[in-house]
């Protein structure tokens, strides 16, 4: 049952990557601008790598510094990159390890920062979203609204027991986005889902089932109150509406 299993937790911080020692690059006695424009070029004008060690040290670098890029670290100065690997090597350095450790920690909060700001404009449009689409949708032909805000829509109305919080339920569903992503179905996984109804995480959904009978199909529009709310999940933007139809196959006590 994937509803109970989605995970609100999201981790922002990078994986730890350690960077393997590289060959030493000898350069003649120059003053030290001489000799970093010698390492660059040197770095610069390097052929293709042919040993399986060349290759290794090659490869790595070229996917490490993808890696960082894709993780959103668009400000990586290529230049100062390779120099940070040279002196790792040789074991000299601009900064101590307490400094380079500030420095990840500084960059490390500023990157919480932003991912915080960019989190709640997210959550703030999705918010305005969803209540813009429930305000129409309230008046369309079938839909009917509780008390705590919860859309539905009869599509087959059963005539079996209706299910408590307590008791064990099977049904197939499926649950998409308002751009119309679908996050989770039993249909696509070829079988209905059985679970008790008051484990499932989404508030709207256990509501929405305590109001069908065995043999019902209903549609549901769960308000992000209702849903995930404002954290989301991994999969799932916050505040995000969700529209879930759901078929109810049967309805048993726990003995």
């Amino acid at each position: 049952m994937v509803l109970s299993l989605i995970s609100c937790g999201v981790s922002e911080e990078p994986p730890e990557v350690n960077i393997p020692s590289t060959p030493v690059l000898t350069t003649p006695n120059l003053p030290v601008t001489q000799t970093e424009i010698v390492i660059t070029d040197s770095i610069k004008d390097k052929s293709k790598p042919v040993s399986l060690d060349e290759r290794f040290s090659y490869t790595y670098g070229y996917m490490l510094y993808s890696s960082l890029k894709q993780q959103g670290f668009e400000n990586l100065d290529s230049e100062f990159f390779a120099k940070g690997v040279l002196d790792a090597q040789t074991g000299s350095g601009f900064f101590s390890q307490e400094e380079m450790s500030k420095v990840l920690s500084e960059v490390q909060n500023k990157r919480l920062e932003i991912a915080q700001i960019e989190q709640e404009a997210l959550a703030s449009e999705n918010l305005e979203r969803a209540e813009s689409f429930l305000a129409l949708n309230k008046d369309q032909k079938g839909v009917q609204v509780t008390d705590s805000g919860l859309q539905y829509k009869v599509l087959i109305e059963g005539n079996g027991d209706k299910p408590t919080g307590d008791q064990m339920v099977e049904l197939d569903y499926q649950m998409i986005l308002l751009n119309g992503k679908v996050v989770d179905s039993s249909y696509e996984r070829g079988h209905s889902s059985r679970f008790q109804l008051k484990a499932i995480g989404v508030p709207g959904f256990i509501e929405g089932v305590k109001l069908m009978s065995e043999g019902s199909k209903y549609q549901f529009w769960i308000h992000p109150k209702l849903g995930y709310g404002e954290e989301g999940t991994q999969i799932i933007d916050p505040n995000s509406l969700l529209i879930v139809q759901v078929e109810l196959k049967s309805v048993e006590s726990i003995r």
